[in-house]
């Protein structure tokens, strides 16, 4: 077999998904992309390196599986979601990675039947260095989950994202890189318990989202970089009675992102975003935009902060989009060299800047600025089990309140999870 018939068969076999980071704020030059894989991988063939991840959370008891509203009846159930992934990366030459992802999702529940689903997740890339300075990369993907994907959902839908991304880079041997980056992903919703096509989920939010980006990164420190982005984006919705949703955004942003590794790591950003709806009737938004998730370890203390700001899309037939903002503080406390206590709170508001109708016992209501508030507070121990790798126990209440009639929401959850980051 000839070199790029070999190629071909190995993009072929690596229909799994690309490990290759494209997207804004990720972004890991060609050598750092190369360097890990071969410090990271697990499982080895040659040339061929292989990651197994078996990842398995929410086990336990849900009491309100359908996200009934308080005064309702709600309805409890056992779950437990098992997620494996296989990556799987071929260092074809010195400059030059081909990667792909599978990720099948089983998503179980001892009595209701209708929440019981199957998703998979799957990617395929290339990474080429060409002249030792221009970094390419290209990946389609093809995504699947069943979960909460938007704060406002009041139950698990299935979200799928289809697409294809390319960049383009110039970096220079201290780390420093600058490019531009395309994509185009179809995003499509679907309600998994009524089953119905062209549900209302579907009718509201699927979309084509078309983006042109350029990135700048400048490496300080060992591994830390200055970031800064601005992102052009373009989304047309996929049924002619939600066209009037189409719109344009431009997003700037920066900040500063933490190695991978170490006791201090990930992202802190902030920008300025505009958006502006084709529609003349609706209302446009622009302010302040934030991506922040950062962890750092002290001692016996690790933290987690994070912080959150933009705009999202309803489902709602007669809202438009919200503004969706919030933050979380996480602290664990390692009690013993095998055991950490966790504790975490989560705070979140949803604004949605035009009126809204809405139903309450059958009768109409407009709602001129409703505002969401959510909370959730988790707590328990994790046992380390062997190196990074923990069994947790949490405990979790969420609820949420609403000025808009219906949408009082409590929820408790107990249950495991397996953590690879103890």
């Amino acid at each position: 077999m000839n070199r790029p018939a070999r190629l071909a068969a190995a993009a072929l076999a690596f229909v799994l998904a690309a490990g290759v980071r494209l997207a804004g704020q990720s972004y890991r030059s060609f050598s750092e992309e190369f360097e890990s894989i071969q410090k990271q991988s697990r499982l080895r063939l040659g040339r061929v390196r292989i990651v197994p991840v078996l990842r398995l959370f929410d086990v336990g008891y849900d009491s309100n599986v359908y996200l009934t509203e308080e005064g309702g009846e709600p309805v409890g159930d056992f779950t437990a979601t098992l997620s494996p992934e296989i990556r799987g990366y071929w260092l074809a030459t010195s400059s030059l990675i081909l990667s792909g992802m599978d990720n099948p999702e089983f998503l179980a529940y001892a009595q209701e039947d209708a929440l019981r689903t199957f998703s998979n997740s799957f990617s395929v890339g290339l990474r080429w260095l060409a002249l030792r300075r221009f970094s390419l990369s290209g990946e389609y993907h093809d995504l699947s989950h069943v979960r909460r994907s938007l704060s406002e959902l009041d139950q698990k839908i299935r979200d799928t994202e289809v697409g294809e991304t390319a960049s383009v880079f110039f970096e220079t041997p201290r780390g420093t890189a600058i490019g531009f980056v395309g994509s185009t992903n179809d995003y499509r919703y679907e309600d998994i318990v009524s089953g119905a096509p062209d549900d209302l989920y579907a009718q509201s939010l699927d979309r084509r989202e078309d983006s042109a980006a350029l990135e700048v990164y400048y490496r300080v420190f060992s591994r830390s970089h200055f970031f800064s982005t601005v992102v052009w984006r373009r989304y047309d919705f996929a049924y002619a009675e939600s066209s009037w949703r189409d719109a344009t955004s431009v997003e700037v942003s920066g900040g500063l992102r933490f190695p991978l590794v170490g006791r201090a790591r990930g992202t802190v950003s902030f920008g300025w975003k505009s958006f502006d709806p084709d529609s003349p009737d609706r209302t446009p938004f622009a302010g302040l935009i934030a991506a922040t998730d950062v962890f750092f370890r002290a001692g016996r203390f690790a933290f987690n902060l994070g912080l959150h700001r933009d705009n999202e899309f309803s489902y709602i037939e007669t809202a438009y989009y919200y503004v969706d903002s919030g933050g979380r503080a996480a602290l664990s406390f390692y009690l013993f060299g095998s055991l950490r206590i966790d504790l975490g709170f989560d705070y979140g508001r949803l604004v949605y800047p035009e009126p809204g109708l809405y139903w309450d016992d059958g009768v109409p209501v407009v709602v001129d600025s409703r505002e969401d508030v959510q909370w959730n507070v988790s707590a328990g121990p994790v046992v380390r089990v062997s190196g990074t790798i923990g069994l947790g126990l949490t405990y979790n209440l969420y609820t949420r309140t609403s000025n808009a009639p219906g949408y009082d929401i409590r929820q408790e959850f107990i249950g495991a999870f397996v953590t690879y980051e103890f």
